[in-house]
């Protein structure tokens, strides 16, 4: 059976009929995925905002969270969980700690941007409270609600390779653990960035033609101009790294964008999509 297709007006029809089931002025791109792809919306509409304007319901802002993530925490409930889990570490969280200790889930963070961020955010925090830090809000590891855990398991990772009789090389590498949409783990190399961009390049905006050995990787379109719903050439060359497009001799006239995991190269000529950023703006599931 082939796939239906949706126009313009069966689209605005399920939007309202939706909007009025959940009783919401607005809908998530989780919300519209209950009744039809948010694929769907891009073609027709340019994004899911034209598309909510269309069927006469609020258009989200690009601040405002449209994935609907759960509670609204303040930054200072999230920082001070920051401080509280830092009261039973002995040391500022990392990721992998606030994943498994922490007070909330990591994605209401994403607002600060990348877990480094999120730290330098935290230190600003901690500076301008200036002593006025309510106790009540840090728990000691003696008052923590949380399950005791020993003192290995609240320590952070220690390589194995620090162990003297660790003398073997590991027959495969990971990145750290990200659980998007079935990748277990962050890309280590450029062919790991392939597959990524592969998994989310329609929800980014792009319609791929072509991937290809040589210079550029990559060939497709983007949509340039929503409202005359005109699409632009998209050259695009994939790299782990943004700064490896320089480092391979490649000519930026003959390429459009970059797609990598790290984006390392600030004054770039070209435009730089950075897949560890850009997925937290996207469903993990």
């Amino acid at each position: 059976m082939g796939r239906k297709k949706h126009s313009k007006e069966s689209i605005i029809t399920a939007l309202q009929n939706l909007a009025a089931t959940l009783k919401k002025d607005t809908l998530s791109k989780r919300d519209v995925n209950k009744v039809l792809p948010v694929s769907s919306l891009e073609y027709h509409f340019g994004s899911v905002g034209n598309a909510m304007k269309a069927a006469g319901l609020r258009r989200v802002s690009s601040g405002e969270n449209l994935l609907d993530h759960g509670p609204k925490y303040s930054d200072d409930d999230l920082l001070s969980s920051l401080l509280q889990l830092e009261q039973q570490l002995g040391h500022e969280p990392k990721k992998p700690d606030y994943r498994a200790q922490g007070r909330y889930s990591t994605r209401p963070f994403d607002r600060f941007a990348p877990w480094p961020d999120v730290l330098k955010h935290y230190r600003k925090w901690k500076q301008e409270q200036n002593g006025a830090i309510n106790p009540e809000i840090v728990a000691t590891p003696e008052q923590s609600p949380k399950i005791a855990h020993s003192s290995a398991e609240v320590e952070e990772y220690q390589p194995l390779s620090n162990y003297p009789s660790m003398n073997f090389k590991p027959a495969q590498l990971y990145g750290e653990p990200i659980d998007f949409r079935g990748l277990r783990h962050a890309p280590i190399n450029e062919q790991g960035v392939v597959y990524l961009f592969g998994m989310v390049s329609r929800e980014l905006g792009f319609y791929i033609e072509a991937i290809q050995q040589g210079f550029p990787d990559c060939e497709g379109k983007y949509l340039y101009d929503a409202k005359k719903n005109l699409w632009a050439k998209a050259r695009i060359e994939f790299e782990f790294r943004a700064s490896s497009f320089k480092e391979h001799g490649h000519d930026p006239s003959g390429c459009d964008f970059v797609v990598c995991w790290i984006n390392d190269w600030p004054d770039c000529p070209l435009n730089v999509i950075e897949l560890q950023k850009q997925i937290l703006k996207l469903p993990a599931k």
